[in-house]
């Protein structure tokens, strides 16, 4: 009787944790306006024409703006392949400061903190502190290469 017992609650506690697996399968609507990312790791949503971006040390003073439709592509990949980390997260101040402005005309901001060469880097929206995204060695080599402009302007 004991081993039947045992194996109900065993049958019973298996359903309960299979049911409660997360669903990895989704779609994109092809007619959305935002690249909705698929993982669960990341939930930016950049949308699909990035019309410039503006990067400073200092918020708002002395601002690249990168308008360049190759540059802009790389660093829409940059977004794409940011990793949602979890936990809460006590930041120092950003390196730099971005404002992404989209064709149709809204603006998205972030923080960035760039990693040294063969290092990650750090993404944080400006309206939700509470959450980082990290960026692979890979693409914050594209990101230090994409950058080397704003170091020369400001020394």
């Amino acid at each position: 009787m004991r081993k039947f017992t045992l194996l109900l609650f065993l049958t019973l506690l298996s359903a309960i944790l299979f049911g409660c697996q997360s669903e990895d399968n989704t779609t994109i609507d092809a007619g959305t306006t935002k690249t909705e990312l698929q993982s669960q790791d990341n939930d930016l949503k950049v949308e699909t024409k990035i019309a410039k971006i503006s990067i400073s040390k200092s918020k708002g003073v002395n601002s690249t703006v990168f308008e360049e439709s190759e540059t802009l592509e790389t660093f829409k990949s940059i977004f794409l392949s940011a990793v949602r980390e979890e936990g809460i997260v006590n930041m120092a101040n950003p390196e730099f400061y971005l404002d992404v402005t989209y064709t149709n005309d809204p603006k998205q901001s972030f923080h960035l903190w760039t990693g040294e060469k063969g290092q990650k880097s750090t993404l944080m929206k400006t309206d939700d502190t509470n959450t980082i995204y990290t960026v692979s060695e890979e693409m914050t080599y594209k990101l230090i290469n994409g950058l080397s402009e704003l170091l020369k302007k400001e020394t």
